[in-house]
């Protein structure tokens, strides 16, 4: 008997060992994060001018004293995620519907297959696609109307060519390449979640003299509208998260722009401001103080990412309690 519940218990043990090991991750992260960000607390302070949320930066491509502000960077994030958000949730909400509401036979496995091999393009390829996408699109169609050669100034390739336009940069081109990596991630989630929704449910729905629109909008929808919260909560992190892409397109320094919502500047966010404090996008010597504004940047996202998964789990709870299952 005593061997029999060693056996069961054993199971046990190592999927609670393997269940831990992300936990002491995220712990090991966190404390290293605080601990790296120390001298950045204590040698620049938090508030005020100067400090570390400030307006003022000038430190990325810094080796010595520099302004490390990140309300830029946090706007920037926050601009970058309406844009990329404000185009993936519609776009990938859409193929969900089309996929589990109508059936579209060849297109709609061609449509999946197109998602899958979309989900496993590496980021890079993206960013390099916005010099494409400019080339054809922006260059032509927003800048220079009317104006001769001679008046126009060169054309700047990337963020940091002085005294250009700047046609390959702004915060619209990276929220729309952006929203391109997350629309693969997205749109199975959302399919999933609406395929989850009772058959039972529509079919009443139906019987009663609904059409498809109105059971659409008035049942599956706000049925399933906790775990659409959900995806949308974990395609925003993925907006967050990227550096590669916004890296790229956006770049590495950020200022306000003004006005505040003008995404046809480039306003980098918090990812790509980091990877600028980190120094390993410049060639200058290491310096303690500039990387340790790099861990703080990303103890700063971390927070924020904490707090939307907060807002998703408060917006999930209500949901649920109105649409229980």
């Amino acid at each position: 008997m005593q061997m029999i519940k060693k056996r069961e218990k054993f199971p046990k043990i190592v999927f609670l060992i393997l269940a831990m090991i992300p936990v002491c991750l995220l712990l090991c992260i966190v404390i290293l994060l605080v601990v790296n960000s120390t001298l950045a607390i204590n040698q620049l302070g938090l508030f005020g001018e100067g400090k570390l949320f400030s307006t003022q930066i000038s430190g990325v491509f810094t080796s010595g004293q520099g302004q490390y502000g990140l309300i830029p960077a946090i706007w920037g994030t926050l601009l970058i995620v309406v844009v990329s958000m404000g185009i993936a949730i519609p776009v990938s909400m859409a193929m969900a519907i089309f996929a589990s509401e109508f059936k579209l036979g060849l297109l709609g496995q061609g449509m999946r297959t197109l998602l899958g091999i979309l989900g496993g393009i590496p980021s890079i390829i993206f960013g390099l696609m916005s010099i494409v996408f400019a080339q054809l699109v922006i260059i032509p169609k927003f800048t220079g109307a009317g104006l001769s050669g001679n008046q126009m100034p060169p054309p700047g390739m990337y963020w940091w060519t002085p005294n250009s336009l700047p046609y390959l940069t702004s915060t619209l081109l990276g929220g729309f390449m952006l929203s391109m990596l997350i629309i693969p991630f997205l749109a199975p989630l959302l399919d999933d979640v609406i395929q989850n929704v009772p058959h039972s449910l529509k079919e009443a729905s139906l019987a009663l003299g609904a059409g498809r629109w109105h059971t659409l909008t008035n049942v599956t929808i706000p049925y399933s509208m906790a775990g659409i919260i959900s995806a949308s909560g974990l395609g925003t992190l993925k907006a967050m998260g990227d550096v590669v892409i916004v890296g790229m397109v956006v770049g590495f320094e950020s200022s306000l722009p003004y006005p505040l919502f003008d995404i046809l500047k480039s306003t980098a966010p918090l990812t790509s401001t980091g990877a600028g404090f980190s120094g390993g996008f410049s060639q200058g010597s290491f310096n303690p103080l500039r990387n340790s504004a790099a861990n703080f940047t990303g103890l700063v996202l971390l927070v924020l990412a904490f707090g939307i998964l907060g807002l998703v789990a408060y917006l999930q709870g209500r949901y649920k309690r109105k649409f229980p299952k």
